[in-house]
């Protein structure tokens, strides 16, 4: 096992996601307030699930209906995705230097089946989706998860690349380093007051060396 570790998001990150999320917003919202959980509809998706799930309004059969939208969201336009331009190269450069994980809110069998499908299983050594976790980011929950599959690999040798809010919240949670990418998919760092490790905007060598320049 490398002593490095790089848990990325899946995304808009080593992917272009076709995920009409305005549209998973939507749908959810609709569901929530029909059962009067208008209070958790001022958040993302992820963070106000996170937030049902963890309060006294939690419903099992409300959940279940709300994922069986968002999982209808997701398959329609992951079926979509296609690689980010470079990404292919870049796991197999940086798969030379660290181990490779991927973590994302989307289910495991979506995650797996795209990741096959676009090539990228082979670089990656352990990838977790929200079935394999207590909780959605930006709880670090999910994060924390990945990183005891490598018992060996210390935080400090551990990094977390990915384009949303969420992301960096959840990296910071766990107490691991955050780096931004943003190509096909936007973010207003400083709106959250975040400071990423690198803020990068396409996969090629010199993204790839500046990443592993943060470990020397």
């Amino acid at each position: 096992m490398k002593d490095k570790l790089i848990i990325f998001d899946m995304d808009n990150t080593i992917l272009q996601s076709r995920i009409d999320f305005p549209l998973m917003t939507r749908e959810v919202t609709k569901i929530m307030l029909a059962h009067g959980l208008d209070k958790y509809c001022h958040h993302s998706v992820a963070t106000r699930m996170v937030e049902f799930t963890n309060s006294a309004d939690y419903d099992e059969k409300v959940a279940e209906e709300i994922w069986q939208k968002v999982a209808e969201v997701e398959a329609e336009g992951l079926d979509q995705a296609v690689l980010e331009p470079g990404a292919i190269e870049a796991l197999d450069y940086l798969g030379q230097y660290a181990e490779l994980a991927v973590l994302s809110n989307n289910t495991d069998s979506a995650i797996g089946d795209n990741l096959n499908r676009l090539g990228i299983a082979p670089y990656l050594t352990f990838v977790a989706g929200r079935n394999s976790v207590p909780n959605l980011k930006p709880s670090p929950d999910g994060m924390l998860f990945v990183k005891s599959q490598y018992p060996t690999i210390t935080l400090a040798n551990t990094l977390t690349i990915g384009d949303a809010m969420i992301d960096a919240q959840a990296a910071e949670a766990a107490g691991i380093g955050f780096v931004a990418y943003n190509r096909s998919r936007m973010e207003n760092w400083a709106e959250w007051n975040i400071v990423p490790l690198l803020q990068l905007t396409q996969w090629d060598k010199e993204a790839c060396d500046l990443i592993r320049e943060l470990w020397q």
